[in-house]
């Protein structure tokens, strides 16, 4: 697992825990845009690890 996709993985986890206290805090709708970053952050990471895997799948 490369630097890159532990910052990704851990930025993810961090922005969803600090989404769920807001939304219990000030609610859904003032945290919404938290949840959107955790889950681009998600997707972001997924797509990292599909071209790394497909980097090394095929330089071999």
């Amino acid at each position: 697992m490369k630097l890159t996709d532990i910052l990704l993985l851990s930025s993810t986890i961090g922005f969803t825990v600090i989404g769920i206290h807001q939304s219990f805090t000030v609610g859904l709708t003032e945290s919404y845009w938290i949840f959107m970053l955790s889950v681009s952050l998600l997707l972001l990471y997924k797509l990292n690890k599909k071209n790394g895997s497909q980097k090394n799948s095929s330089g071999s």
